[in-house]
């Protein structure tokens, strides 16, 4: 399985190409998967802009997010992100806690191969291998 982060999602609904060439790439080659973080850095990005359709965005993101499988943060990914973000921090290489939790929910998962435009982030923990596109 293979974990997709919020720059690859918004990328792909913003119908960038290489984004589209990554994902009919990856439709063929193992199943998919987000995290509800990532969902939660989307829409943020939805609701952080005046006058937008709110509900014609949230479908849209819906409709994105049901072909895939969506992952939870639950104790033993809480834990492992915790993990990553204290070594992280004791490194001085701080990523970001929504960062942290996206990692710790896909190793808790036995995911370790994220699709993202942020390698400079998750290339810093260890077990993630960073696919960009």
């Amino acid at each position: 399985m293979i974990l997709l982060d919020t720059s690859f999602l918004i990328d792909l609904l913003r119908q960038r190409k290489n984004a589209i060439d990554k994902a009919v790439e990856l439709v063929n080659r193992d199943s998919l998967a987000t995290t509800y973080v990532n969902i939660y850095e989307m829409l943020i990005g939805v609701y952080s802009k005046k006058d937008a359709n709110y509900e014609e965005k949230l479908k849209i993101i819906e409709n994105l997010t049901e072909k895939i499988d969506v992952l939870t943060l639950e104790k033993g990914s809480t834990i492992k992100s915790a993990k990553i973000g204290g070594e992280l921090m004791l490194k001085g290489e701080i990523i970001g806690d929504t960062d942290n939790m996206i990692a710790g929910i896909a190793l808790s998962n036995g995911i370790g191969t994220i699709i993202t435009r942020d390698k400079d982030h998750f290339e810093r923990i260890k077990g993630i291998k960073v696919e960009i596109y």
